[in-house]
């Protein structure tokens, strides 16, 4: 993969990164995580589950900021996703900007990478984000350094509307820069959301007399939208088309009299490639547009030849590019094709071509899960009046449905979601199913992806058996290191070849764990809590490291349910409580000035305590008070 290569050449110049973001109309989720996301880590190829997470780790780890734009309605929220990515999906016609509609297109191909050193790159051209973008398609891409405030500015205004519209904080949007690095001040970027318009952009100052375009899609009536470029522009073109044909024949438009007349006048033709195509290239995606006259400039980027495309007249999608000062005398054009109403498509077989299908719903949903908090955040605008039924919310994680309600009156041309908030005890399902969906009158209407942030306290990793649990307290393995641990039993059965399914299951059984082993593991553990030097420290052991006080409550609340030893249970309940209480002590120790004094008794924190079940010890034991006395002073179980 070309691309790749360069893409990685581009990520080993910037160092240690700070902000990776991608947009794309459609999007492999599982093209990314395989092949750039590696790159852009600098980690060999995953062959395994582990591998994936080990990657969602050090993204998590390194504070990178990666998220991916793609158009919400090519989305495909049920592909498999292997990590806590943030994907945001985009519809152009609810952009505070002005000149969208619905059947506007989120459709350009961007990277914007910056490094903690300040270093940054801008890369924009047609290939998408899928597997036939970077490895199958003949495509154009361009990467260029970020050298001054004029380009920094024009990349600011691209994505500003886009956090706007996603609801990311100000700490999360591109803010200002004071300091540039490269030394390429010879382009620009253009895109949608500037005043002036990609064809201005394009021939500015360049007394343009030619105007050569590779395209694989054009308009219908392609006549009228040359006719309509010379207007506008104000002068004549010689246009040059280098088409993609479908099956090398066909061109993605009708042919029509008005086509024949401008090829006879000699304002329009036809060409092949310059250079032979290879064989194994599916399609040419290459979107590039060349004006020449007294100056030359090059667009490497998203625009199709269609009105929405160029977006320069009243239809338009969300496009982007760069531009290229070149020679007055560059060409990217071959032989002059001689086409005629063969070499065109039939009116029915361009609708097969329509890429974007609508949007279902009549209001916008963004979904959040936050690891740290495990809470659920649920916001939304909603478009259109809803009559009949109303439309519910499933929820990875979350029993119960929940119903979409609307505040009653109009903010901004929209009725907003009344706030949603749930906190989730169980986040486990959230580690495989990504997905959200909308349901009405017990029909999926939608699938949507979740945006997970906190994502470094996603624990991945637990242990099999109550047993492997505390044998690795006892040996003191590192709560950041593996030990026994094994990923989740959830993340097992996902489709992915793994070394662990051959492994085998210890059910939970502390029968055969010595009383010495057991307090020693709990008294490690304890040690542990104590020595937590930040909340943050503090909530990992709780909550996020394999063998947490969390999962070890799970384990012991499996282990009095399965197991008949009533001592041993009896201890092992003591000892979990006991563990809460210090929690709760190192809480005090750690919290905020302001904090409550105590933490939250709801969601994750109370997923520490133990299962109201009583388990009591045999009569000659319990009857004797003075034994009992000293047992709890002895065992500090008097807390």
């Amino acid at each position: 993969m070309k691309l790749l290569d360069a893409f990685r050449k581009q990520v080993e110049g910037l160092g240690e990164l700070k902000r990776a973001w991608f947009t794309t109309f459609n999007l492999g989720i599982p093209f990314f995580e395989t092949h750039v996301l590696p790159v852009l880590l600098g980690f060999d190829q995953p062959a395994n589950r582990m591998d994936y997470e080990t990657m969602q780790q050090e993204v998590a780890e390194r504070e990178i900021d990666l998220r991916l734009f793609c158009d919400l309605r090519m989305m495909e929220a049920d592909q498999l996703k292997r990590t806590a990515i943030p994907v945001h999906g985009v519809l152009p016609g609810h952009l505070a900007e002005n000149g969208f509609d619905k059947d506007s297109l989120f459709h350009p191909k961007v990277i914007f990478l910056e490094g903690k050193s300040g270093s940054m790159v801008l890369g924009a051209g047609s290939a998408n984000l899928t597997v036939s973008g970077w490895g199958r398609n003949q495509e154009v891409f361009a990467f260029r350094a970020v050298s001054n405030n004029e380009q920094y500015q024009q990349i600011k205004r691209f994505f500003d509307p886009l956090t706007e519209l996603l609801g990311l904080t100000e700490a999360q949007r591109l803010g200002v820069r004071r300091k540039f690095n490269g030394e390429d001040d010879d382009w620009r970027f253009a895109h949608s959301f500037q005043k002036k318009t990609f064809l201005q952009q394009l021939m500015a100052e360049t007394g343009a007399n030619r105007l050569t375009v590779w395209s694989p899609y054009f308009s219908r009536d392609l006549a009228s939208l040359i006719n309509r470029i010379q207007e506008t522009m104000g002068r004549e073109l010689r246009v040059s088309i280098v088409p993609d044909r479908i099956a090398n024949r066909q061109l993605r438009t009708i042919w029509t009299a008005e086509l024949e007349k401008l090829q006879r006048a000699g304002v329009l033709s036809f060409h092949d490639y310059p250079l032979p195509r290879a064989a194994e290239i599916e399609m040419t995606h290459a979107k590039l547009w060349l004006v020449s006259g007294d100056r030359g400039r090059l667009a490497v980027g998203s625009w199709n030849c269609t009105e929405p495309g160029i977006s320069s007249f009243e239809r338009r999608n969300v496009e982007a590019g760069i531009l290229l000062n070149v020679s007055p005398a560059t060409t990217i054009s071959g032989r002059q094709l001689a086409l005629t109403t063969k070499d065109f498509c039939r009116e029915e077989s361009l609708e097969e071509e329509l890429i974007a299908p609508p949007y279902p719903l009549p209001f916008d949903l963004q979904v959040r899960f936050d690891w740290e908090q495990s809470r659920y955040c649920v916001d939304g605008k909603l478009f259109e009046p809803i009559s009949g039924r109303p439309y519910v919310l499933r929820l990875p994680g979350v029993v119960k449905p929940v119903t979409l309600r609307w505040r009653a009156r109009r903010s901004d041309g929209a009725y907003l979601l009344q706030p949603i908030e749930l906190d989730v005890t169980d986040d486990e399902a959230l580690l495989a199913n990504h997905c959200y969906e909308v349901v009405r009158s017990g029909s999926v209407e939608f699938r949507g992806l979740i945006v997970e942030t906190g994502q470094d306290y996603r624990r991945a990793q637990g242990y099999d058996s109550l047993k492997d649990l505390l044998n690795d307290l006892v040996n003191d393995v590192d709560p950041k290191g593996i030990g026994t641990a094994q990923l989740r039993k959830v993340l097992r059965h996902n489709g992915v070849p793994e070394e662990e399914l051959g492994s085998p299951i210890i059910s939970a059984n502390g029968g055969n764990l010595s009383y010495f082993r057991l307090f020693h593991a709990f008294e490690q553990f304890r040690k542990r809590l104590q020595a937590a030097g930040s909340m943050s420290e503090l909530e990992k052991l709780l909550f996020v490291y394999a063998g947490s006080l969390q999962e070890l409550v799970v384990k012991v609340n499996e282990q009095i349910v399965t197991s008949g030893n009533t001592v041993f249970n009896w201890f092992l309940l003591q000892e979990v409580n006991s563990l809460h209480a210090v929690a709760l002590d190192v809480y005090e120790q750690n919290r905020a000035r302001y904090a409550p004094t105590t933490p939250p008794n709801k969601g994750k924190w109370n997923s520490l305590r133990l299962n109201k079940q009583r388990v009591s010890l045999p009569p000659e034991i319990s009857g004797n008070a003075q034994y009992m006395k000293q047992l709890r002073e002895v065992c500090d179980y008097e807390r």
